[in-house]
């Protein structure tokens, strides 16, 4: 258990590649299904847990779709289940890392924003280095599609869930 941290530790700090992670379905699940409650967990912008919680379902889901959709373009089918473990894994560490200022605990309104974005950064540097690995690709092209993911799903998700009026 220790190694499998240390694993997900590494990767989220740009040392450790997917291809080390072992290929488990039971581990991929497992990882989603954290990556999900901790998606829940700091996505305190609803009021209604409802809301929170389809709001979670579709920010996992839309992850593991648009990466998806780039294995199956490169014909990488095999890659996903470690592409995915790893980048669930990721999502997990940073929403950790996020968790304290979404209840209120943060450093103050700038502090706080600013540590967002560059939590932001870490992670959207974290999946660009994961898609390289698994899709082979130039550093500068696997950047460029992690943006066009991450952009995508932000505006889906504002689209589906528009933000709460303050």
């Amino acid at each position: 258990m220790r190694a499998l941290l240390k694993l997900f530790l590494d990767i989220g700090f740009l040392s450790g590649r997917p291809q080390d992670l072992p290929a488990s379905r039971a581990l991929l699940v497992l990882v989603a299904v954290l990556a999900f409650l901790t998606n829940y967990l700091v996505d305190t912008g609803f009021s209604h847990n409802m809301q929170r919680l389809s709001f979670a379902t579709a920010q996992t889901s839309l992850l593991g779709l648009w990466v998806g959709l780039f294995i199956a373009i490169r014909r990488f089918w095999i890659r996903y289940g470690q592409t995915m473990t790893a980048i669930y894994g990721s999502n997990v560490l940073i929403n950790l890392i996020t968790w304290p200022l979404s209840l209120g605990h943060g450093f103050g309104a700038v502090a706080s924003e600013v540590l967002a974005i560059a939590l932001a950064l870490w992670f959207a540097a974290i999946v660009t280095k994961i898609l390289w690995h698994a899709l082979e690709l130039p550093l500068v092209l696997s950047a460029l599609m992690t943006l066009t993911g991450i952009f995508l799903s932000g505006w889906v998700l504002i689209t589906l869930f528009p933000l709460p009026k303050s």
